[in-house]
């Protein structure tokens, strides 16, 4: 279990990062399921090879696009910026979940 909260070099899979997608939103509710969701952007994106910058890039933008995902009804007040920045995250989110990673590091 200690191995979900650790921003380590573990590869993992596109199965992998749907299924820690997954239950790190379940858990947003309460704090735990943000930093499994850090994480998990973490893992994903040294799987694809991305420099360190992106990476930690990845360790911000995939927690709020979970959280903007829960709060999808409050945030639409806020105007089209809002909107226009979830849609990036989204694509984002897309791009980490469907591209092939580095075969030799994903087992």
């Amino acid at each position: 279990m200690k191995k979900y909260f650790l921003f380590d070099d573990e590869p993992i899979t596109g199965s992998q990062y749907l299924i820690r997608v997954i239950v790190g939103s379940l858990l947003s509710a309460i704090i735990v399921g943000l930093w499994i969701l850090s994480s998990t952007g973490y893992k994903r994106s040294g799987a694809l090879g991305w420099s360190n910058e992106l990476r930690i890039f990845c360790s911000i933008a995939i927690p709020i696009h979970g959280l903007g995902n829960l709060v999808a009804r409050e945030v639409d007040s806020f105007g089209a910026n809002v909107d226009l920045i979830f849609l990036g995250l989204s694509i984002f989110h897309l791009i980490l979940l469907f591209k092939n990673g580095n075969k030799s590091l994903v087992k």
